[in-house]
């Protein structure tokens, strides 16, 4: 029984997208390209999203200590220092510290005026964050501790990579309810059209008892397809245009596209096939709520 009934929603289904071919291209053509502009969207944020977290894990802080502070405090202070947001914390003795500062600006004649024995810089603790958007607070903490002279930071670095992160995420969630809301509506009005010229089919199927779930079936069916379809095209041209990207010998390409690992491709590729079943079964679903109803008493 249950065979017979599949396959009459399956000739219900098909015959539907066959008498309404215009609308069901559209429908399809909608869906490959909100889902394929979708899918471009997403794995962009991906990769800059890589591309911002890299730049993250290089932040840190550096806690210089008073000059005048005995080996026992200094060990206090580090075991303050260690707290739940703190990744790795690593103590640097001020003679360290002005061999990098020598290293790093090997221009300036430092050795004129200091030396091991005449070093003004302070020992130094050099912290790592779980999660950079920790960093503020850390510093705030790390000030009030007795016995910290400064806390080193780049400001303006952590505003811009942590603004950057969050309007990733913003623009990721407003592009996906614009693209859906698109999608959906196409295949809202697509199943509405079919509802409206199978009117008459629709009241007689009433009359003679078939309930509503065996009615709306062929619907949701025709939504679910136009949506997989739809994302089973973009998924692949979406694929194959990323693997072409990858493979451009172009540093500034290869750096701005770091994921090249086949997990995340794989996990983008089937949240499209997903975003297209749901776009399809959410907006033949409305469609039928909305006017199988109205259309069988036309």
């Amino acid at each position: 029984m249950w065979l017979e009934f599949v396959m009459f929603w399956m000739r219900e289904t098909l015959s539907n997208i066959r008498r309404n071919r215009v609308m069901s291209i559209l429908a399809i053509s909608t869906a490959t390209i909100g889902l394929l502009i979708l899918g471009s969207f997403f794995l962009t944020l991906a990769n800059l999203s890589a591309v911002v977290e890299n730049e993250t894990q290089k932040l840190d802080l550096a806690v210089v200590l008073q000059h005048d502070l005995t080996p026992q405090r200094r060990k206090q202070i580090y075991d303050a220092a260690h707290i739940a947001q703190v990744k790795d914390l690593q103590f640097v003795p001020k003679s360290r510290v002005l061999q990098e500062q020598k290293l790093d600006t090997p221009d300036l004649p430092i050795d004129d005026f200091m030396d091991d024995k005449v070093n003004p810089l302070g020992d130094e603790l050099r912290i790592k964050l779980n999660n950079s958007e920790d960093i503020f607070k850390v510093h705030d903490y790390l000030k009030s501790i007795p016995g910290v002279q400064l806390v080193r930071m780049d400001g303006q670095v952590v505003h811009s990579i942590l603004s950057i992160r969050r309007f990733l995420a913003v623009a990721g969630l407003v592009a996906l309810a614009v693209l859906g809301m698109g999608i959906l509506l196409i295949i809202h009005n697509a199943i509405r059209l079919t509802i409206f010229a199978r009117r008459r089919e629709i009241r007689i199927m009433e009359l003679v008892g078939a309930t509503p779930e065996f009615i709306r079936t062929p619907f949701l069916l025709e939504g679910i397809i136009y949506g997989i379809v739809g994302a089973t095209v973009a998924a692949g041209v979406l694929w194959s245009l990323y693997i072409m990207v990858t493979r451009i010998d172009v540093p500034l390409v290869q750096q701005l596209v770091p994921l090249r690992d086949p997990a995340v491709l794989w996990q983008c590729m089937s949240a499209i096939i997903l975003a297209g079943l749901l776009f399809g079964l959410v907006g033949s679903w409305v469609s039928l709520s909305r006017s199988i109803g109205k259309a069988t008493h036309v």
